[in-house]
């Protein structure tokens, strides 16, 4: 990450990470300007790359089993359940809106108009 961000000469602040958030419930997300890794191990590493915490960031949230406990690995690294793979659609969706909005708009207005849960997706034949 380091060397393309040095190669494109790209600062922090221009480097938006996604990452996958199992303290947040599936369906929701949430971008941020800067901030902490909340004990995520993938921000720590992205920290530890770019030496900052002041780098924007978005989560997506995949829930966890209340059974997982801190030991989330095999959780995180299976597939989603068909029950779930409706709201992952609707989630990377908009997700991706998200994005386009702080590409076009900027961090507040994406984080006014996204963050939180998204909208459960129709029942087929009602869309």
């Amino acid at each position: 990450m380091a060397a393309l961000r040095g190669f494109y000469r790209l600062p922090a602040e221009h480097t938006l990470v996604v990452v996958d958030d199992a303290d947040l419930p599936l369906g929701h997300i949430r971008m941020r300007a800067e901030g902490s890794s909340g004990g995520h191990h993938g921000l720590e590493s992205v920290e530890a790359q770019l030496g900052t915490r002041e780098y924007p960031r978005l989560r997506l949230g995949i829930g966890r089993r209340e059974d997982d406990g801190r030991q989330i690995s095999d959780y995180v690294l299976s597939r989603f359940a068909a029950a779930e793979r409706p709201a992952v659609a609707e989630v990377l969706n908009r997700a991706g809106q998200q994005v386009e909005c702080w590409l076009n708009a900027g961090m507040k207005q994406a984080m006014n108009r996204f963050n939180g849960a998204a909208p459960a997706p129709l029942p087929k034949g009602k869309q």
